[in-house]
């Protein structure tokens, strides 16, 4: 099979099962392009998403295009781009003409209440996955928690605190790199 359809495939499949946006797919992402078909490693794939998270527009779609770019270029971006939305669009498009009747009925709104739990549980899972690639020293907890607080209990924009935690996380690791070439440097 030729990569391109590979890359359709995927990403089509990727955005037929990313009901929740971009935190509930990281899983998804994580078992396909990084375990199954290995475009992109773990690492590569945090990155890629803490990328996507600044970027304006959907976090899913920002990163199929980056891991679609990595793979095979500009045409590797637009195949993944495209198959990355156009799940979204036909189920759009469907619901738009089959459940316009049927909002108010009790068995849809269970229904969708259950595809809520289920998403929760994905981003849950995404969580503890990132945060074990993400998270490698007792500062890293600090700036997690504190990056989360500022999400939770404060109307600070999101792109602020992403920005802010790159500022901090950049400053530590200068400052963890600079306390280990000193101790590497009074070691000899």
């Amino acid at each position: 099979m030729g990569i391109y359809l590979e890359m359709f495939i995927t990403f089509f499949k990727i955005g037929c099962l990313a009901f929740g946006g971009g935190y509930a797919v990281i899983a998804i992402l994580q078992k396909e392009v990084v375990e199954l078909k290995q475009w992109v490693t773990n690492d590569e794939l945090t990155d890629i998403m803490a990328i996507s998270q600044t970027l304006p527009g959907i976090i899913f779609v920002n990163s199929a295009t980056m891991i679609g770019y990595r793979k095979k270029g500009l045409l590797g971006a637009t195949v993944a781009t495209i198959t990355s939305c156009l799940p979204t669009f036909l189920l759009i498009l469907l619901l738009t003409f089959v459940i316009w009747g049927f909002t108010d009925n009790p068995i849809v709104h269970k229904a969708f209440i259950g595809i809520l739990l289920g998403v929760t549980a994905l981003i849950l899972n995404s969580v503890k996955k990132t945060w074990k690639t993400a998270v490698k020293h007792y500062s890293d907890v600090i700036l997690a928690l504190l990056s989360a607080a500022l999400m939770l209990f404060t109307n600070i924009n999101v792109v602020i605190v992403l920005l802010l935690l790159a500022a901090l996380g950049f400053a530590k690791n200068i400052y963890f790199l600079k306390k280990e070439e000193k101790q590497h440097v009074n070691a000899h």
